[in-house]
């Protein structure tokens, strides 16, 4: 079993633990309050009480109708939604990101994994390895909305990996009908493995070259998490200028020019 990483108080802590170790956790960071206002739009959305962009909702492999039982993730929350897009710009997750990588933070993206009830696995990856960014640096604030335990398909890493550079993601990995790509089982160095749960309202925080997956979730409660990906203000989007979004600045400025 997993060695379980064990949250940070101390903030003059953060920077160097997460140099070492590509990962931080604070738990808790977030208040019931944020978090009850989180959930509840997550089921707002899944049940069209708000209307949410529908090609932005992936549902669970082999399911056609949307429901707060079959909803997989929501993606590019904080672009289509305010109550996301308020969680994106939290003061204390933006002190945790400042603390490393500076003070001109931009916004990259968003998505919230839903995790409902049987819902699958995702193998291992590093999402840098899809984000084509100079520099590439990018840093996930991963907050749960429920408690994330072993059972319900918390997040497992590879502590140091971001050191190591980005992978190829060679191995064929099928969700559903949809043919997905992921880290080679060969490549896993299991002894450095270690798992992350949280309380609701509780945060980790991962480097984009972290290699890092979750397991399924074997219970009978979702297990949402909403990722927020963090960039410094001097970094730029260097894939096909078509594919560009909008950086939003969430403190202090742009520094690209």
């Amino acid at each position: 079993m997993s060695t379980l990483i064990a949250p940070t108080t101390d903030s003059a802590a953060f920077s160097p633990r997460f140099d070492a170790e590509g990962v931080l956790v604070v738990d808790p960071l977030i208040s019931s309050d944020d978090i009850d206002t989180l959930t509840l739009r997550t089921t707002e959305i899944a049940t069209g009480t708000v209307a949410y962009p529908r090609e932005h909702l992936e549902l669970e492999p082999g399911v056609t109708d949307l429901e707060l039982a079959t909803l997989r993730k929501i993606n590019h929350c904080h672009f289509h939604d305010e109550v996301f897009a308020a969680h994106a710009a939290h003061p204390a997750v933006l002190d945790v990101i400042e603390s490393l990588i500076g003070p001109d933070i931009k916004l990259f993206g968003s998505q919230l994994f839903m995790k409902p009830p049987g819902g699958v696995e995702k193998p291992w990856h590093q999402d840098s390895a899809y984000f084509p960014l100079d520099p590439q640096i990018v840093v996930t604030c991963w907050t749960a909305l429920d408690n994330v335990t072993l059972e319900n398909g918390c997040m497992h890493v590879i502590v140091g990996s971001h050191r190591d550079g980005i992978i190829d993601h060679s191995q064929e990995w099928m969700i559903g009908a949809r043919r997905d790509m992921k880290v080679p089982d060969a490549m896993i160095d299991e002894n450095r493995t270690r798992a992350i749960t949280l309380s609701a309202g509780g945060c980790s925080f991962h480097h984009g070259i972290l290699l890092h997956r979750s397991g399924p979730n074997h219970t009978g409660q979702s297990r949402r998490g909403l990722a927020v990906h963090y960039i410094p203000g001097n970094c730029r989007w260097i894939g096909p200028p078509e594919e560009e979004v909008e950086f939003r600045v969430v403190r202090g400025r742009d520094t690209t020019d």
